[in-house]
């Protein structure tokens, strides 16, 4: 008797489902025959991985679809655990803002408020953007959470005395907010001096956009000493634009120093930064 769905992923995440159903490599002689197959792609550096994982699985089944972000796929709504793990889940789709450097207008379109499915892992692409009766209705939800992760990157112009009494009612493990250039500088610092009121700097997190046209290494670090400097833990994210390839082993190097958190925390205790 065949299994109905696999799911296949060109790479293993921190938000990748790891039921028996789940697969990140071709098939074998030992794999299930499955109806359907299906490869979900994230990043599009891993496009050309994911259709060779769709010519590969072809051979054992015959109806094999790929999609996921990578290839534009309308992300109408939201099924907990299909194409990431338990716990991890998004409330709503969209961004009102058109932030030039984000795909997420052109992928997903304005802000659109879902179903709400239970999670501590909220992964909102701009959750500080919902109506407050959504907001309602997921804070009542993370209230019987535990070790609560805001993990999409909170908006920090839209940090709002609210929305923190929300955040403090609930069991909070991190927040992530997101230092995409310099000209945010001083609407980030506010949130999180905000912030610090009521949670420690290791609860909240901070990714800085680095590698984008015409950065440097030097201006890079100089992003992140700052995110540190205003109280959170900066963490190095990657631009890369639909084609773009890495800038080279310099940057991979560079990127690694500032996304490893023991690494990161390290560093900072050192300066007496945390």
């Amino acid at each position: 008797m065949n299994r109905k769905l696999a799911r296949v992923f060109p790479r293993l995440t921190c938000s990748s489902p790891f039921d028996k159903d789940a697969y990140f490599a071709g098939p074998t002689s030992s794999t299930p025959k499955y109806d359907a197959v299906h490869v979900s792609v994230v990043f599009t550096w891993d496009r050309k991985k994911g259709l060779e994982l769709k010519r590969q699985w072809e051979a054992v089944c015959s109806k094999v679809k790929i999609g996921g972000p990578a290839f534009d796929s309308a992300a109408r709504s939201f099924i907990p655990g299909k194409y990431v793990q338990p716990g991890v889940i998004f409330t709503s789709r969209g961004c009102p803002n058109n932030c030039d450097f984000c795909f997420v207008p052109q992928r997903e379109g304005k802000l659109r408020e879902l179903k709400i499915e239970k999670g501590n892992m909220i992964a909102d692409n701009n959750i500080t953007a919902c109506s407050p009766g959504h907001l309602d209705s997921v804070f009542k939800m993370l209230s019987k959470q535990k070790k609560i992760c805001f993990a999409g990157g909170l908006e920090s112009a839209r940090m709002t005395d609210e929305f923190i009494e929300r955040l403090r009612g609930v069991r909070i493990h991190q927040l992530w907010l997101a230092f995409d250039n310099i000209a945010l500088e001083g609407t980030v610092r506010k949130a999180i001096r905000k912030l610090r009121k009521y949670f420690t700097q290791r609860k909240l997190r901070c990714y800085v956009l680095i590698g984008y046209k015409d950065d440097t290494i030097e201006r890079a670090e100089s992003r992140l000493w700052k995110a540190a400097e205003m109280g959170s833990v900066p963490f190095a994210m990657f631009y890369r634009d639909m084609d773009r390839k890495r800038a080279g082993r310099e940057w991979d190097h560079f990127r690694w120093k500032w996304a490893n958190t023991a690494a990161v925390c390290a560093r900072l205790a050192a300066r007496g930064l945390l």
